[in-house]
């Protein structure tokens, strides 16, 4: 049965469980919320999102892994276009996982849909490849992607971020 009121109550409760460092409390409540949850609703990616941070933190990474992949999911299905904001976040966050698992190859894999389309976020997906391609050794491969992210990032000073994080991997 839907009941949005009270599934945005339960994410809420949950949200603020976490952030106070019980994420073992929340879990229950973010799951009771996505059973009550709209499927149309425009935060259902985000309920995903923030369970699989706390399954994460807790070293459930198979969980995870799993609420990352419906947050992409639900977002693509209720109609966002490849590219935009929220398909590259969730793509941007499940690869990131995958990178953390050392599944630099799945990474690649997940974020490639929205490269393909020439976003406005791009830098952030490239951060992502160029990590990738680096753990996989393909390090020739990398450095064209790290050059991507420092040219295609928003601000100055996210460039001097990403060039420091970039130079730790020798990328810059």
């Amino acid at each position: 049965m839907i009941d949005q009121a009270r599934a945005s109550r339960l994410a809420s409760q949950a949200f603020d469980l976490w952030q106070s460092g019980k994420g073992a409390e929340a879990i229950p409540l973010y799951e009771q919320s996505l059973t009550l949850a709209d499927p149309s609703h425009y935060r259902l990616p985000d309920y995903h999102g923030e369970l699989a941070t706390v399954l994460s933190e807790l070293g459930r990474f198979p969980q995870a892994r799993n609420q990352l992949e419906l947050s992409l999911s639900v977002t693509l299905g209720q109609g966002a276009a490849e590219g935009s904001i929220g398909v590259v976040i969730a793509r941007y966050f499940l690869a990131d996982h995958l990178l953390g698992q050392q599944r630099p190859q799945e990474a690649l894999q997940v974020i490639e849909p929205s490269l393909a389309k020439g976003i406005a976020s791009e830098w952030l997906l490239r951060l992502v490849k160029a990590t990738a391609l680096h753990a996989l050794g393909r390090i020739d491969e990398a450095r064209p992607e790290a050059a991507m992210v420092l040219e295609t990032a928003p601000s100055s000073q996210k460039r001097e971020e990403l060039a420091e994080l970039l130079g730790k991997l020798q990328l810059p």
